[in-house]
C-alpha cells in the first residue's frame, strides 16, 4: 500500500482542467535488473543485451532523455516502491506501431534502463482495416465493435503476430529484454450471433506476466483472447488493457495517443481531470461528445474498480517519460481525487 505522501506526488502538482464551455522471446539477460534509487546509478549498473555499439547508443538515448525532461527522482522512488508488475499497463494502438514505433521504443528503453517493467498490450486496427480492404473485404462494425468472421480472424491472427514480433525486434536492437506472451486473456463469446468471433474477457492469467517480469523481461501481449475450448477470439485493445489493469492494479495505466491527450472545446489540451469533482461537469459540456465522452466514461468505470492510487494518462509515446517523471506532465492525467 502506498503512503499518502507517495500517492499525492504526481497528480497533486497538476492543475485541474479549466471549466470552459467550448510466443517468442529474446535471449535471457545475463543479470536481472534491479531498480536503483538514482537514475545515474541505474545507468551505471544495468547490463545491456545488445552489442557494444548498440549498448552505447542505448545509454546515450537514456542519458539524453534524463537531460531533456529534467527528471525528478521522487517519481522513480515512487514507481520502484511497489512490486514490479504493479508499475504500469501501457496500451499501444496500431497507429502508434505504424507511425511512432521509434518514439515508443526509446521510451520503453528508458523505463527498462531505470529498472521499470511496464506490461504492454497492443492492437493493430488500422493495419487490419487496410489488409481487409486490399483483400476486397469491407470492415464491418456494430455498435462500435468490429464484426469478426472467420476470414477476418485469420487475417488478424497473422497480423497481430507480425506486429508483436516487429515491436520485439525493434526493442531487441536497443538491448531491451522482452517476452511475447499468449494465452493471458481467457474469454467467452461476447455475442456470437451479432459479432461472431469477438470475445469478452473472463479471466487474466497473471502468472506468466509476473514470472516474465521477475526474470527481467518486459511482457508484450496482443489483445487476442482464447476461449475455454481453445478458440481464438478478437478483443478490442482498449478493453483488453482495461481488464489487464483490473487484474494487476497498477499505479499507472497509459493509453498512447497520436494527439497526446484530451482536448477541451477551445482546442486546449486538458492537463488533469479530477473525476471526483469534475466528471458531472465534463459530461454536461457541449464539446464533450462522441469519442471524448466515451473515453472519459470508460476511464471512470475502470478507475472506480481500482485503488485510489491508480491513475490513467493519455499521452504521446515520445512524451511518456515527461508524463511519468516530471511535475508538469505532458498529456492528460485522470484520477479520482486530486492532492491528498
Amino acid at each position: 500500500m502506498l503512503s499518502v505522501t507517495a500517492t499525492s506526488l504526481r497528480a497533486g502538482s497538476r492543475r485541474a482542467v479549466s471549466r470552459v464551455a467550448g510466443a517468442s522471446s529474446v535471449a535471457a539477460p545475463r543479470q536481472i535488473r534491479r531498480p536503483n534509487v538514482a537514475l545515474c546509478q541505474a545507468l551505471s549498473t544495468t547490463t545491456a543485451l545488445a552489442s557494444p555499439p548498440a549498448r552505447d547508443r542505448a545509454r546515450e538515448i537514456v542519458a539524453q532523455t534524463v537531460s531533456n525532461i529534467g527528471s525528478n527522482q521522487q517519481y522513480l522512488k515512487l514507481f520502484t516502491s511497489v512490486s514490479s508488475q504493479k508499475f504500469a499497463v501501457i496500451k499501444v494502438g496500431g497507429a502508434i506501431l505504424t507511425e511512432y514505433i521509434s518514439e515508443l521504443c526509446r521510451s520503453l528503453l528508458f523505463l527498462y534502463e531505470v529498472g521499470l517493467y511496464p506490461v504492454i498490450v497492443h492492437g493493430a486496427g488500422p493495419q487490419l482495416n487496410r489488409l481487409l480492404e486490399e483483400a476486397g473485404v469491407e470492415p464491418q462494425f456494430k455498435e462500435g465493435i468490429r464484426v469478426t468472421d472467420a476470414k477476418t480472424l485469420g487475417v488478424a491472427r497473422k497480423l497481430f503476430l507480425e506486429e508483436n514480433l516487429r515491436l520485439i525486434d525493434r526493442l531487441d536492437e536497443l538491448g531491451v529484454a522482452t517476452r511475447s506472451l499468449s494465452g493471458v486473456f481467457m474469454a467467452d463469446y461476447l455475442d456470437k450471433e451479432k459479432w461472431q468471433y469477438v470475445g469478452k474477457i473472463t479471466k487474466v492469467n497473471k502468472e506468466a506476466i509476473e514470472k516474465s517480469i521477475e526474470a527481467g523481461y518486459i511482457p508484450i501481449l496482443t489483445s487476442m483472447a482464447e476461449s475455454e475450448d481453445g478458440r481464438l477470439l478478437n478483443v478490442n485493445a482498449d478493453v483488453a488493457a482495461g481488464e489487464l489493469a483490473r487484474a494487476l492494479e497498477p499505479l499507472k495505466i497509459l493509453y498512447l495517443s497520436e494527439k497526446g491527450g484530451l482536448f477541451d472545446g477551445e482546442g486546449e489540451k486538458i492537463s488533469h481531470i479530477n473525476l471526483d469533482k469534475e466528471f458531472n461537469h465534463l459530461m454536461s459540456q457541449p464539446w464533450c461528445r462522441y469519442g471524448t465522452r466515451l473515453k472519459i466514461k470508460e476511464i471512470k468505470e475502470l478507475l472506480d474498480t481500482l485503488p485510489r492510487s491508480s491513475s490513467v494518462a493519455i499521452i504521446h509515446p515520445s512524451e511518456m517519460q515527461k508524463e511519468l517523471f516530471t511535475d508538469s506532465g505532458a498529456g492528460t492525467l485522470i484520477r479520482r481525487g486530486d492532492k491528498m
